[in-house]
């Protein structure tokens, strides 16, 4: 958000804000066994990291630009019509 755009992939993130040490390892972890348990965590220390970083993506959204709701929905739906029907 703070560059004017969303960015949802967690690793791309990880260069962009101060995340606590191990979320490489978490985010790897995740990737290799989507639903399983984590281990070897404090569960204390990463709930404290959560509210951490819940806080900085707040305060992201409060100075961001963009806007509350897309935009461009329309233009989207003309888009897709318009390549659906083409040759």
């Amino acid at each position: 958000m703070r560059g004017g755009h969303l960015l949802a992939h967690l690793p791309a993130l990880l260069d962009e804000v101060d995340a606590p040490a191990y979320l490489p390892g978490l985010i790897a972890a995740k990737a290799e066994a989507e639903h399983a348990a984590a281990t070897d965590l404090d569960g204390g220390a990463v709930a404290r990291d959560i509210e951490e970083l819940h806080r900085v993506l707040d305060e992201a959204q409060e100075r961001s630009r963009l806007p509350e709701a897309a935009t461009a929905l329309e233009d989207l739906h003309d888009l897709v019509v318009r390549a659906r029907l083409a040759p």
